[in-house]
């Protein structure tokens, strides 16, 4: 989940401002690295290192690369590629082709390449690989492209079918020839991830986030379709699409998505979960709740909708901490107890001898809820803990997680909850009981599939129902056996 930006404008002497500014604003989606790279009539020039955006980019450094007059700039907040962050795997990413090219191509990207292990031995007698990163394999296929056709649609067309099944992406790539440079923003046929644009004072402006294009004060124009492209020259920045599949955008990213200003599908992703608690509210009638607290801080927006159905006072009553770190990606169970203990600060004024209704958007593992917050909520003095959650019981990992094995699958709270059978045949009552007792809460309310498309709409709802967008022979064997063992029960 990198936050990437691209920006475009022809004489803007603003420009890597803007393209600093459009990609701070998608700072929470990483905290690992950051890299801005600006094409100007001479070439591309790269600038990238570990931290947050206001370590790794001074004035100093945007004053120099403003004074290139460039064209055209991409920036990448990165999420950590490897368990040890790693300055070699920080984007955006230059292609290193083994043999005299008329094109250079720098790129970053959001998404997930599956097993690229038969591309990078496709690749590797013409290109030279320095990372581990799959954004480099992606592009060394972009560069392969626009080498055959040139600048063009077509180069495109043929990125998006060679990934089709096994890559979810949307990606920016600076692309120079020798006299000019170009840029090129692309998304895979299911637009999985989450990408738009806009065109602000004449300049256009790509990104992962909406919240990038209300930060130089425009509004954006529209999220891209599936392997939609644009490509912007000297000429004109133009947009088409390459391919027509059904649309799976990511449903969670809709529940999970840091900035909640930001737009999902046409829809503000705090109305998203705002609404999502009504629901919740609408499906369950009852509570106990004296009064509603968040889990900070994508727990804040089903809470708001879960206290306006229960019509019951809302506190902040719990905090997080300064010394929070993002615990998402820890794969270590005993690490990521240890981290999220550091998360989460009570108010006891406000919780002790409560009834607490506590809104959160998923369970994932349990463990932030179980060793975070919900000790830190009964450790103030709650006597009562009802668990409201946006997103549904999630059965099956991403598709992202696949590469740690079968610990991805066994380490997610529904499963869990049922070591002894499997949670496909039970009731949604029976799984909250389930998981309730499993995170140490008297209470887990858990939402529908049926509700929350009702208010984020169609798309993949990969950890509840395995609809990935990646084809069935890129899913290991055992994913497999547990989705065939889920269909059985479904029917």
């Amino acid at each position: 989940m990198d936050g990437i930006v691209g920006v475009y404008g022809l004489h803007d002497r603003e420009l890597v401002n803007k393209v600093y500014l459009a990609t701070a604003a998608c700072q929470h989606r990483g905290k690992a690295s950051t890299g801005l790279a600006v094409g100007a009539r001479k070439g591309i020039y790269i600038h990238k290192s570990l931290g947050r955006i206001a370590e790794v980019v001074d004035a100093d450094l945007m004053r120099v690369f403003q004074d290139l007059k460039p064209t055209a700039a991409i920036g990448n907040i990165g999420y950590t590629k490897r368990k040890v962050p790693e300055k070699i795997n920080a984007e955006p990413i230059g292609i290193r082709p083994r043999k005299r090219s008329r094109y250079r191509v720098v790129l970053t990207m959001d998404g997930y390449l599956v097993k690229e292990d038969d591309l990078k031995a496709e690749l590797g007698g013409d290109y030279v690989f320095e990372t581990e990163n799959k954004t480099e394999v992606v592009g060394a296929l972009l560069h392969k492209y626009i080498s055959e056709s040139g600048i063009s649609y077509e180069a495109g067309r043929k990125l998006v079918d060679k990934l089709h099944g096994r890559a979810t992406f949307a990606l920016v790539a600076l692309v120079y020839d020798g006299k000019e440079t170009s840029m090129i923003a692309l998304n895979d046929d299911r637009a999985f991830e989450p990408f738009c644009f806009a065109h602000i004072n004449g300049t256009f402006v790509v990104s992962s986030e909406s919240c990038s294009h209300r930060r130089l004060d425009g509004r954006t124009e529209r999220e891209y379709d599936g392997a939609e492209m644009t490509i912007c020259t000297a000429g004109a920045c133009e947009t088409r699409r390459l391919r027509e599949e059904k649309m799976m955008p990511d449903v969670f990213q809709g529940v999970y998505f840091g900035n909640v200003g930001s737009m999902f599908r046409g829809k503000e992703i705090f109305q998203i979960r705002r609404e999502l608690g009504h629901e919740l509210v609408d499906y369950y009638k009852t509570s106990r709740a004296d009064i509603v607290i968040p889990n900070p801080e994508s727990g804040w927006g089903v809470t708001v909708g879960v206290a306006e159905g229960l019509h019951k006072l809302l506190f902040p009553a719990l905090i997080k901490l300064p010394q929070a770190v993002r615990t998402f990606q820890e794969g270590v169970r005993s690490t990521r107890s240890q981290e999220v203990g550091l998360k989460f600060g009570g108010i006891e004024s406000l919780i002790k001898d409560k009834n607490v209704a506590m809104g959160d958007d998923s369970i994932v593992r349990g463990s932030v809820s179980e060793g975070g917050s919900v000790w830190v909520v009964y450790n103030a003095g709650a006597r009562h803990i009802e668990f409201w959650i946006s997103y549904g019981p999630m059965f099956f990992p991403s598709f992202k997680e696949w590469h740690r094995g079968k610990d991805c699958f066994n380490e997610l709270a529904a499963q869990r909850a049922f070591k002894k059978g499997n949670p496909y045949d039970k009731t949604v009552e029976e799984i909250n009981r389930a998981v309730a007792k499993l995170i140490g809460v008297d209470e887990v309310k858990y939402n529908i599939q049926e509700r929350i498309a009702k208010v984020a709409g169609d798309g993949s709802f990969q950890a509840m129902d395995a609809s990935y967008p990646i084809s069935e022979e890129y899913w290991p064997d055992w994913l497999k056996r547990e989705t065939e063992k889920f269909s059985k029960y479904q029917k």
